[in-house]
């Protein structure tokens, strides 16, 4: 007669992730452009573990990208009704949709480097016989060697 072996309890604390917070996230954010750190707030946990909610859950996942569209929208329709009231303080406005939506509103300058008319940079490479220098030239080579080794 074999004895069947007791059913492990879970390790550590059960989860207070609940489905209904799927809905709640969409509405605060679609109702005052709420974000994650006030999701977290409005179920009590650290923001990581809304992160580890969305991991776990596909549901909440997909909340969380919709919440983010409607937060968005939220902020755009506040610029919109701004830009026709008496006071708007648009740095404000800006500075929070350049946190919150980064790759839709952080300006992007792109630099590119080419040679004359356009052309590939060209790199000269000259060769230096130390023997042939003086003294004088020797250690000022020595001195730009060991400032360029010590800022390396």
């Amino acid at each position: 007669m074999t004895q069947e072996k007791p059913a492990k309890r879970p390790v550590g604390r059960p989860t207070k992730y609940k489905p209904e917070y799927c809905e709640r996230i969409i509405e605060m954010a679609r109702e005052s452009g709420a974000g994650p750190a006030e999701y977290a707030a409005e179920f009590d946990v650290d923001r990581a573990s809304l992160y580890r909610w969305a991991e776990e859950n596909e549901d909440f996942a997909q909340s969380l990208l919709r919440a983010k569209t409607h937060e968005q929208a939220w902020w755009e329709r506040a610029a919109k009704t701004g830009m026709f009231a008496e006071k708007f303080n648009a740095l404000v406005w800006k500075t929070s949709v350049q946190a919150r939506f980064r790759s839709d509103y952080t300006e992007r300058t792109q630099t590119e480097i080419t040679g004359k008319d356009g052309a590939p940079v060209q790199v000269e490479t000259k060769t230096i016989d130390s023997r042939a220098l003086t003294p004088e030239q020797r250690e000022a080579l020595r001195s730009i060697l060991m400032a360029a080794k010590e800022s390396a």
